[in-house]
């Protein structure tokens, strides 16, 4: 799943949104740009391993 290939990637506290589903992500809390990136290249990266 998403939250399982996150965290064997290094990104913690990535929650499921409970009322809308998918992913949330708190990346305005002194989140480094370099976090914000390798959240971003992950994403992509899923998305192209697992097409809708």
């Amino acid at each position: 799943t998403f939250l399982s290939g996150a965290d064997a990637a290094g990104l913690l506290n990535l929650k499921g949104h409970r009322s809308v589903g998918g992913i949330r992500a708190s990346i305005y809390n002194a989140m480094p740009k370099e976090g914000v990136q390798a959240l971003a290249i992950f994403m992509s990266e899923f998305q192209g391993t697992h097409p809708a």
